[in-house]
């Protein structure tokens, strides 16, 4: 596009073919049409590129990356935001949908007032066969005045962080780090964001996530599956570190004890005041001690993810290679409909 949209959507992509035709044609049907679509494929070994190449030699909003080699969910995420250039960003999954007037009333949400940072919709959640399951209404309230209030339910109610879907400024995310590469990042960064400025909910059932066998929080830790003697078959908060980023499967992770940091410095770091700061830190105290259980699973799970790296220290395990580091160099950028060929 020759001028900046308003919007930009960012889809990451790993071995979606199934539903990522659907995904691709909800977004590109909207009745808001000033929009860009960022797709980047993490190395799919499916359909995956074939499809993101047939719709990008058609739409000129689509622009389209591959990924040389799988560079983990956290990366490519992060890649996505970053790539943006719209005053709005959606992060997009590969298997979720969404009705036709979702941008629409969104970005009428946004426009309309200066004190959002996100707004989103009610929630149907369907099977993999389409299917209707339920309608979801996390009953968070994100719309509160009093940041504190905001705070409370979103760290103290079991949500399912479909907001991280929802329309975001990208102002408010620049004023925060980028999304980690760890379980419960979404909620630490809804958290954040949270605590700049208020959401709005859409009254209607416009969001559709899709419930499968194959989502991310079904990824499973290495050890897990592996033979020989375990202290526990237990693992830690799904989904495992190696759908984060490939290269760290074997890495002791502690992710509720890392969480309760995270929601620490996120206050920490947040415009509150003193007083509102003190009342948030009695709140996560609160959620280290709801989670108290999970907390100490984490060292249960990390002595016996110690146990397993040392039962297989001689295997090879998958490194990064040095020139990881310069991955932004080794990206593959397809945009068929000004260049018609691949640029870096």
């Amino acid at each position: 596009m020759s001028t900046r949209p308003l919007v930009s959507i960012g889809l990451f992509l790993y071995n979606g073919d199934r539903f990522l035709e659907a995904a691709i044609e909800s977004l590109l049907n909207q009745t808001f049409q000033d929009f860009e679509l960022i797709i980047s494929d993490n190395c799919s070994t499916d359909r995956s590129d074939e499809i993101c190449r047939r719709y990008a030699a058609q739409d000129s909003r689509i622009r389209y990356y591959r990924n040389e080699r799988n560079m983990g969910a956290g990366w490519n995420i992060r890649r996505v935001y970053e790539l943006a250039t719209g005053k709005y960003f959606k992060q997009a999954a590969h298997d979720d949908m969404i009705q036709p007037d979702y941008l629409r009333q969104c970005v009428d949400a946004l426009e309309a007032d200066e004190s959002l940072v996100l707004a989103h919709s009610l929630t149907r959640v369907i099977d993999e066969n389409g299917q209707f399951i339920e309608n979801y209404d996390d009953g968070v309230r994100t719309s509160s005045l009093d940041p504190v209030v905001r705070a409370r339910d979103l760290l103290l109610t079991g949500h399912r962080c479909y907001p991280i879907f929802g329309l975001i400024r990208l102002d408010a995310l620049h004023q925060l780090p980028p999304q980690g590469s760890y379980a419960h990042s979404d909620r630490v960064l809804l958290l954040q964001l949270g605590l700049l400025g208020r959401y709005y909910e859409v009254p209607e059932y416009l969001f559709i996530s899709t419930k499968h066998m194959r989502q991310s929080v079904w990824t499973m830790p290495e050890r897990t599956k592996a033979k020989g003697f375990r202290l526990t078959k237990r693992h830690g908060t799904l989904p495992a570190m190696e759908w984060w980023d490939p290269t760290q499967a074997r890495k002791i992770v502690f992710p509720e004890w890392n969480v309760a940091k995270e929601f620490w410095l996120a206050v920490a770091h947040s415009p509150l005041t003193q007083w509102q700061k003190v009342r948030c830190y009695a709140l996560v105290l609160r959620w280290m001690l709801m989670y108290h259980r999970r907390m100490a699973k984490d060292l249960l799970v990390a002595a016996d993810q110690v146990l397993f790296n040392f039962q297989n220290r001689h295997t090879i395990a998958a490194q990064t290679p040095p020139q990881a580091a310069q991955a932004s160099s080794k990206i593959v950028s397809l945009d068929l409909n000004t260049s018609g060929g691949e640029s870096l």
